[in-house]
């Protein structure tokens, strides 16, 4: 059964959960799988991308970054790897179509606003690289995306884990 609803549960307290599991496999691979999560994640879609990511061997992002420009916020992304000044953005279909996310704009509106964002970005020196759910669940695809945008990785899959 899962949970729905509870007081929140840090992670400090499933690690020591974690480490009174009778299996030693078991703690480590809890251990793991609680040192790798974050709680600056802003989506299910940025988390998966993110543990492809690191499954793939990619260098590990900036999460939530802000950007400035003269004194003025530009814009809040997904991912960002200062090095390769290369913003990575994932986009679920949501965004742009429901009410609860799209506020008082339009679709269109939303659509412009972002691709207006973007160009701020780029403007600001950036490369910006986006995709979608699709992308996201296909590690060769998001490794294609990512590795075309300019971003190395060691392409060793099968020896990382979390």
């Amino acid at each position: 059964m899962r949970r729905t609803s509870g007081p929140r549960v840090s992670k400090d307290e499933l690690l020591g959960h974690a480490a009174r599991l009778e299996s030693g496999a078991r703690r480590r691979w809890v251990t793991q799988v609680l040192n790798f999560a974050v709680a600056n994640s802003g989506s299910a879609g940025e988390s998966l991308s993110r543990a492809q990511m690191h499954l793939l061997g990619f260098p590990a992002p900036l999460l939530q970054a802000n950007f400035r420009a003269g004194g003025h916020f530009i814009a809040r992304t997904d991912f960002f790897w200062p090095q390769f000044k290369l913003i990575g953005e994932f986009d679920g279909d949501a965004k742009y179509l429901r009410d609860e996310y799209l506020g008082d704009q339009t679709s269109r509106q939303a659509v412009l606003a972002e691709k207006k964002r973007e160009d701020k970005l780029r403007a600001a020196g950036f490369s910006v690289v986006r995709w979608d759910w699709a992308t996201a669940s296909d590690a060769a695809r998001l490794g294609a995306v990512l590795r075309n945008a300019g971003l190395p990785n060691s392409g060793t899959r099968a020896k990382r884990t979390l």
